[in-house]
């Protein structure tokens, strides 16, 4: 009799609930009364009335409590759930975060439970994983999307490849110096999958070292030793060799080679180009070599060399900078092997059977110089600057 009034009271205060609109209360009252389908359905219409995401959510799994598993209505209430979060996982743009994927994991798992494959599917295909998705569409038998993700798959499969033969191709590429490859492997692999930020970053940072252009500066053996790949060259504070001093203009003066001669002019330098303490007037040919002063506090040593100049600073805030200009292929002592800028890169070429090792490793050809490049030549220690 007392388990009758308590059944009889808690029944009479969750129909009263109900009346009042309150079904989350009445189905409290129809638990406490032992009714669970009469709680699972208080609750539904509960869910029903909900108008944010989470609290209807909330509502639908406190109702899936009461239903007996695999039965109608608990698939009915499975199906709602996995829909709404499937709904709210198609709305969401570009990749889903690490909370997005939980909801959809929670959608498909649910919509299978539910026997709703095709649904359950489109949940597999957004998290991408393409043997689930599978799976429910054969359940489904839905055979044309089934045929079209085999096919996806396949060109998936395949583009796969290519993107890790590319990556793997500029590995290899850059270790041997053939960075030009390193770079055209990179840029391939990226068209294929614009989507990928782990090839882009690779991009990006070898394009930040490529060097472009016809100027080089290197450390051999701990001395600083530029190269110009021109025929002409300009000095100055901002010219193409960089030659620093308080009487030293931008653009100062120019050396230019022509018909196996060396011609000197001034730029209209400030405090003028001085040879043998003269000013220069107009374009004058050196004679063997040559001291040029920049100014009152620079003067610098010009030297004709097999197919260019060499210049070495002997006095000013570069002093002992040496340097190699030519439009061929340029050659240093104690360097065993020839700079020349050829596809407007920077290119180092040991001589045969010289050892010549990149970043500690053994190099046979060519070497496409990088800024912050390390290289060992027959002993001698080289740092691209």
């Amino acid at each position: 009799m007392r388990w009758l009034r308590i059944f009889d009271g808690a029944y009479r205060r969750a129909r009263r609930a109900e009346g009042r609109g309150d079904y989350r209360a009445a189905a409290a009252l129809y638990a406490e009364a032992d009714l669970p389908d009469e709680a699972a359905s208080a609750l539904l219409v509960h869910a029903a009335r909900q108008t944010e995401l989470g609290s209807k959510l909330a509502a639908l799994r406190d109702a899936l409590r009461w239903l007996e598993p695999d039965g109608g209505r608990w698939r009915e209430v499975q199906t709602q759930i996995g829909m709404a979060l499937l709904e709210q996982g198609q709305r969401r743009a570009g990749a889903p975060t690490r909370e997005e994927r939980d909801q959809l994991e929670e959608a498909a798992e649910r919509l299978e439970a539910a026997e709703r494959f095709s649904e359950a599917a489109t949940a597999f295909e957004l998290l991408d994983r393409p043997d689930d998705m599978a799976r429910c569409l054969q359940h489904a038998g839905d055979v044309e999307r089934l045929e079209e993700l085999l096919q996806e798959s396949t060109a998936e499969a395949r583009k796969k490849r290519k993107l890790r033969s590319l990556v793997n191709e500029y590995e290899m590429t850059l270790k041997v110096g053939a960075r030009l490859e390193a770079l055209a492997a990179l840029e391939e692999a990226l068209e294929l999958a614009p989507e990928d930020t782990a090839v882009a970053d690779l991009l990006r940072r070898l394009e930040s070292r490529m060097i472009r252009g016809t100027r080089l500066r290197l450390r051999i053996d701990g001395q600083e030793v530029a190269f110009v790949g021109a025929g002409e060259v300009t000095l100055g504070r901002e010219a193409d060799l960089s030659v620093r001093g308080t009487g030293v203009s931008r653009t100062h003066a120019a050396l230019r080679l022509e018909g196996g001669k060396v011609l000197v002019r001034d730029l209209e330098s400030r405090n003028g180009t001085l040879l043998r303490g003269i000013p220069l007037a107009g374009e004058l040919t050196l004679d063997g070599v040559t001291e040029i002063g920049l100014g009152d506090d620079v003067s610098v040593r010009v030297k004709p060399a097999e197919g260019g100049l060499e210049l070495e600073v002997l006095e000013g805030l570069d002093r002992g900078l040496r340097a190699h200009i030519g439009p061929g292929r340029l050659r240093t002592e104690p360097l065993a092997g020839v700079i020349h800028f050829e596809g407007g890169h920077p290119t180092f070429d040991p001589d045969p059977g010289v050892a010549t090792l990149l970043a500690r490793q053994k190099v046979a050809a060519a070497i496409v110089l990088l800024a912050s490049d390390q290289l060992e030549v027959d002993g001698v220690e080289v740092e691209v600057l």
